[in-house]
């Protein structure tokens, strides 16, 4: 159960930026209640673990900037100190001003550091079944369940940390940043050369290091690199998540990350606003299938699904 911080307490030293702050748990505790207190509904909670990190760090930054209009926010809070005074007017008055609420980009940033998964990272039968009437009679659930399948195993759409399974394209990072980090991070940002080349494989040689090169380019352009990867046990790529029915990448990876079951449903919508694909799918053309869903360097793409396809089918 979670209690509110007593407002008429305060903290014995300083909490914020590592190497300026003293950091004392049981301040840094306060803090961060303080912190979910006024967080907007579009803001994940921090973590009251009594330590200071980047997170907090950049809260205390951001309520500086836009509380405060502190031209150049140190990210500390003193006892006593303006910042703290202003925290503990803003949780007494119910929240954050308007002006202060986080911009998109601010309200973001967990995205790539926290975990939000509720658990439930598997799929159904039921669920599965449902995909299928959701795109039409005539798909059968076992054309869904091998799309699952070659993109993710069909097991789980997350990795052990309970992040979405990711794949990073540095080629989509140079396409939506207008090649600006070609020369400083190529690493991050080069033109296409190959399927699963030798940095790709570099960039995403498991889930830990897949996510540490997301980050990478998050600190670059967050909504650029947000676009650049998919995601998910059907691994699609960020810059369709309007075609999966959001409003933005930003609450196309929130979704992505919470379970299984948002996954699937970002799937259907990706699938039901394409006629060809959904087609290819009811006619069991692997090709179209492959061609719709994968683009045109599909490789072996078609002949996978297939495969997946006619085992589930033996098995029945």
């Amino acid at each position: 159960m979670t209690t509110s911080p007593d407002l008429s307490s305060s903290i014995g030293a300083s909490v914020g930026t590592v190497g300026k702050a003293s950091n004392v748990p049981a301040d840094v505790r306060y803090i961060q209640q303080l912190f979910n207190m006024i967080a907007s509904s579009s803001v994940s909670p921090l973590v009251v673990d009594g330590k200071s990190g980047p997170l907090l760090n950049q809260r205390i930054v951001d309520f500086q900037k836009s509380r405060l209009n502190v031209a150049s926010p140190d990210g500390v809070i003193d006892p006593g100190g303006r910042t703290f005074k202003g925290l503990i007017e803003a949780a007494r008055s119910g929240g954050q001003p308007a002006a202060a609420v986080p911009s998109p980009v601010q309200a973001a940033q967990p995205l790539v550091t926290q975990a939000t998964c509720d658990g439930n990272v598997t799929l159904s039968d039921a669920d599965f079944k449902q995909a299928a009437l959701a795109l039409g009679n005539g798909i059968e659930v076992n054309i869904i369940k091998a799309f699952a399948i070659v993109e993710s195993g069909g097991r789980s759409g997350f990795g052990p940390e309970k992040f979405p399974v990711l794949a990073y394209e540095r080629h989509i990072f140079h396409k939506y940043t207008q090649k600006k980090y070609d020369s400083t991070h190529p690493n991050l940002s080069a033109p296409y050369m190959a399927k699963a080349d030798t940095q790709w494989r570099i960039n995403n040689k498991d889930q830990a290091t897949a996510w540490q090169t997301l980050r990478a380019a998050y600190s670059l352009d967050q909504k650029a690199a947000l676009m650049s990867a998919s995601y998910g046990m059907f691994q699609i790529m960020g810059f369709n998540f309007a075609a999966c029915g959001f409003k933005d990448v930003f609450d196309f990876v929130a979704a992505m990350k919470l379970n299984a079951g948002q996954q699937l449903n970002a799937f259907v919508g990706f699938c039901s606003k394409n006629a060809a694909l959904v087609k290819a799918m009811k006619t069991r053309d692997y090709v179209g299938m492959a061609r719709n869903y994968n683009g045109p360097q599909y490789g072996d793409y078609d002949q996978r699904i297939k495969k997946a396809y006619e085992k589930l089918q033996a098995g029945q």
